[in-house]
């Protein structure tokens, strides 16, 4: 604590005696031309360090608040792409603004393909559309990963599902030095392995298909994608680390990691064990979010990748994860049905125990065209993914359901073993060729997948109905063995018939195949084995679908705005034959038209994106909801499907605006949407008095959802702090049509959750960062059968880091949860603590730490749901309190120099040397 408030006294008398001031000026060019998106950063001259930058606005002008402390002069510097960088010495003014006038920038001699960057980078950087975060701007503790230093950007979140958005947009890939790690495009391996201080830069960029990287088209995804740009010198760099703790109730984790990345080329293995819920990662200090269940894992991998997305490249990589889960779980559940409203309260636990090989190769071959004025090269490329998994799993369960008056009305017991093995493989060959003048190109995929399970499974179910005072049992033992295959024809051709404008004619053939021989047979009483065969709830079938979908794009660009349409026709076909039940056999036939539309205005610097789109979806019924025969494989839940179903249309309405004001530092995005159902296939289920469920399927309208949210991120930057604040209002509404119990009616659900996050660094001695949300949650009914409900939730969390001492550390992490409605058994109030005491030893290559996981012991695994028939408290198994030492050991060179550099030792970039020097490099 004293440590804490000393630096917060250092920031207030720093912050009186030092020399504040506002420079101002305009960028142009010889041309006497302004430029806008020019990045302007003031430097101090006795370090290097950044005082404050920012970015010219489309007058090209700035204006930049600077503390220059006690310096008599500054060093203020400009970057531009394709312009030679530009530096000056200032004289820090006694007045509080200062007017530099116009500066004029040179053309390169080259044109660069980025920014040269004078010593060090600005914290955050937007070129055209993509934002760049400098890693070293942002302090992260020494055995962190990538995964932490995401959290610390601005903008950047992980909810406590993993999902990663960037100012509200979700991230649907990662990439390391634009390549794909471990073959992954979700970068779980990356975020949980590489080390956070081996990163230069954190890139952010609309998503784009390689077809689009490969042709210089434009996103159309509406997602994000990240680079993690590795440190390098002359492209090379190696590094690794060792890392093993053990802790109390003999918790554990050891890892050993090894890179290598030389010319474009990655070489990299992984592989450790741990029992504290953690797949294919190190945990230096534990999330402030809870696990459910107890987990072992063992994991290893190897990875090679040569070459980038616009060169000749192949990626191989194998991996092996073996899981041990363990789960227990409380559930209660208030069932609201027209004319029965009851209690169900559930026990269960389960075990899983999973074996996985999952192997991948990937190539594509670059054909460049003889005559190199043209563009007319050509790309071959095959994925091929290979994946064998084998499984025992074990669960029992017990439900007890009584009326709201505490009677008993009925009991289910059950129990279930299984034992599966699945193989599956997967290829995709593709061609894009350049075809006629300018930006035309033909693209053609074959895409074929197999997958074969093969499973021997015991059921066993007892249902008590305490009215009847009768017990119905169902003791089975299961085998199958499924067999899919898929192939997939999509072909594309872009052919501009006039100036900024595109016809894209595509033709799609889909193929799949099902083979599936169900056996299922029950305990015979007279002889207790089981030789009475099921023949009502075993199959022998095959089903063969074949779609064909011809469709027409056009687009047109009108300076910057680009307006899309798009038509297409859709025949499905489908046959579905089983040799024991003739009932099940049919045929189907779909014919429909799908419509879409797209607005996109995008400014020339990418800065401002705003988008309009409509998509027409339809979603055809299922062989099991389409068949009339009666499915009584769980005796407490029978169904029968609906041959009369017709399509599922959805009718989605998207807006996205996305504003980086980068003049003034501030990030501004929006985005709204709603989706109508036309057909709607719901399930409507009739519950007895004996809470035996009978559902069948049917078509509905009228129901509907919209959603939308917005935020505004605001950064302030100096020499020694980096302060951001990112507020968002997020709300939905949906209106869903149901039938229970054949009665039909309208729930009207809603949310609205305002949330706040904060963040502080100040020296790269005290990091902060909080957030806070307020989840409001109402809904309304439209019988009287139902009781309308309303309940909030609040979710905080405090991330603390101290630096002290040279080499010492202290962090926390805390998560803090509270439900205004959950029922008797449960705890509406959850925290979690987690804390590390930690040094750094050897000149930094090594680091002892001391954890602790839920320090408080108050973590519990609670969650609340609410569905049109029921409310439900879960409370699932976690991980519990435990302490643990860890030590880390890093070894490596990045950048020609050792990977980890004493922190009284602070490197300067570029080639500058002695106070002020300049330096110029190109990346």
């Amino acid at each position: 604590m004293k440590v804490l408030l000393s630096a917060l006294l250092l920031v207030v008398s720093t912050s009186l005696f030092a020399q504040k001031f506002t420079l101002e000026g305009i960028i142009k060019d010889n041309q006497n031309l302004t430029l806008e998106a020019a990045t302007v950063f003031i430097q101090s001259t006795q370090d290097s360090l950044i005082l404050a930058y920012g970015i010219t606005n489309n007058d090209g002008k700035f204006s930049i608040r600077v503390n220059a402390e006690e310096a008599p002069k500054v060093l203020l510097n400009v970057a531009y792409l394709g312009y030679e960088p530009y530096s000056q010495f200032v004289e820090v003014p006694e007045s509080k603004d200062l007017d530099v006038g116009i500066l004029t920038l040179k053309d390169a001699v080259e044109s660069l393909n980025t920014v040269s960057i004078i010593a060090r980078s600005p914290p955050v950087v937007i070129k055209k559309d993509t934002i760049e975060y400098n890693a070293d701007s942002f302090k992260t503790l020494p055995n962190d990963r990538a995964e932490d230093l995401l959290k610390k950007l601005p903008g950047v979140e992980i909810d406590i599902d993993g999902l990663i958005t960037v100012n509200g947009v979700e991230v649907e890939a990662i990439n390391v030095d634009g390549m794909r790690f471990f073959g992954e495009k979700n970068g779980d391996i990356a975020l949980k392995n590489l080390p956070s201080n081996v990163i230069s830069k954190v890139q952010v960029t609309d998503y784009k298909s390689d077809m689009q990287k490969f042709t210089g088209e434009e996103s159309d995804s509406g997602t994000k994608e990240i680079n993690f740009k590795i440190k390098k010198g002359k492209n090379r760099a190696f590094f690794g680390d060792f890392n093993a703790g053990y802790g109390t109730d003999d918790k554990y984790q050891v890892n050993a990691n090894l890179f290598q990345l030389v010319d474009g080329k990655q070489i990299g293995v992984i592989s450790g064990s741990n029992n504290i819920n953690m797949k294919r990662g190190f945990n230096a200090l534990p999330d402030a979010r809870s696990s459910n269940g107890y987990i072992e894992s063992d994991f290893i991998g190897a990875n090679y990748t040569k070459g980038k997305w616009d060169e000749t490249r192949v990626n191989g990589n194998y991996q092996f994860d073996a899981n041990n889960t363990d789960n227990a779980q409380k559930r209660v559940r208030e069932n609201f049905l027209p004319n029965l409203n009851y209690i169900s309260e559930t026990e269960s636990a389960s075990t899983n125990d999973v074996d996985t090989h999952t192997a991948g190769l990937d190539i594509n071959y670059i054909i460049k065209p003889k005559n190199k004025l043209t563009k007319r090269k050509v790309q071959l490329s095959n994925d091929l993914k290979f994946n064998s998994s084998a499984s025992d799993n074990f669960s029992n369960s017990s439900t007890v359901s009584k009326s709201m008056d505490d009677d008993l009305i009925s009991e289910v017991n059950a129990n279930n073993e299984s034992t599966s093995t699945q193989n599956r493989i997967e290829n995709e060959f593709g061609v894009i060729t350049r075809t006629g003048k300018g930006s035309d190109f033909f693209n053609i995929n074959v895409n074929t997948s197999y997958n074969s399970n093969n499973s021997e499974s015991s059921n066993y179910s007892e249902n008590i109905l305490y009215d009847k005072n009768e017990t119905r049992v169902q003791d089975q033992i299961r085998s199958s063995d499924k067999d899919d295959m898929n192939v997939n024809l999509n072909a594309y051709w872009f052919k501009e018939l006039f100036p900024n404008f595109k016809a894209i004619p595509s033709y799609t053939a889909r193929i799949s195949y099902n083979q599936n021989e169900m056996l299922i047979y029950d305990l015979d009483s007279i002889t207790n084995d089981y030789t009475d065969f099921n023949k009502l709830q075993s199959a022998d079938s095959k089903y063969a679908t074949t779609t064909v979908v011809p469709a027409l794009r056009l687009r047109y660009e009108y300076k910057d705005f680009r307006f899309e349409i798009e038509g297409a026709y859709t025949n499905t076909f489908s046959n579905y034959t089983d040799q024991l039940i003739d009932a099940r056999n049919f045929d189907t036939e779909f014919e429909y038209f799908n419509y879409s539309g797209r607005i996109r205005y995008r400014d020339k610097n990418g800065y401002k994106n705003i988008s309009l789109r409509y998509n027409q979806s339809v979603n055809l019924p299922s062989a099991t909801q389409l068949q009339p025969v009666v499915d009584e494989s769980n005796q407490t839940h029978i169904k029968i499907g609906n041959p009369l179903l017709e399509p599922q249309v959805n009718h989605n309405l998207s807006f996205q605006y996305q504003n980086n004001l980068a003049f003034n530092n501030i990030n501004i995005t929006g985005r709204a949407g709603a989706q109508f159902y036309e057909n709607k296939i719901i399930n409507a289920t009739l519950t007895d008095t004996d809470l035996i469920k009978y559902t069948t399927y049917k078509n509905i309208n009228g129901s509907y959802a919209v959603h939308g949210d917005a935020a505004i991120s605001k950064s302030f930057y100096s020499k020694k702090t980096n302060f951001n604040i990112n507020m968002r209002l997020s709300g939905r509404y949906s209106n869903n049509l149901s039938i229970q119990n054949d009665v039909q009616f309208t729930a009207k659900n809603s949310q609205l959750k305002p949330t706040l996050a904060l963040r502080y660094s100040y020296d790269s001695k005290v990091d902060l960062s909080a957030s806070y949300s307020y989840s409001m949650n109402k809904n309304i009914y439209d019988t009287d059968t139902f009781a309308d409900n309303a309940f909030f939730l609040q979710n905080l969390n405090f991330e603390a880091s101290i630096f002290f001492l040279k080499n010492f550390f202290f962090s926390n992490k805390i998560s803090y949860q509270y439900n205004s409605r959950v029922g008797d058994e449960f705890d509406g109030d959850a925290v979690l603590w987690n804390a590390g005491l930690g040094v750094q030893l050897w000149n930094e290559k090594a680091t002892l730490t001391l954890i602790g996981y839920d320090m408080l012991d108050m973590n519990n695994g609670f969650r609340r749901s609410v569905s049109e028939t029921y409310i439900q408290d879960v409370e699932n198994l976690i991980l519990e309190q435990y302490f643990m030492a860890t030590f880390v050991y890093k070894f490596g060179r990045i950048a020609g120099k050792n990977m980890n550099v004493p922190s009284g030792h602070r490197e300067r970039g570029g080639r500058s040397g002695g106070s002020g020097g300049r330096g110029r490099g190109r990346n």
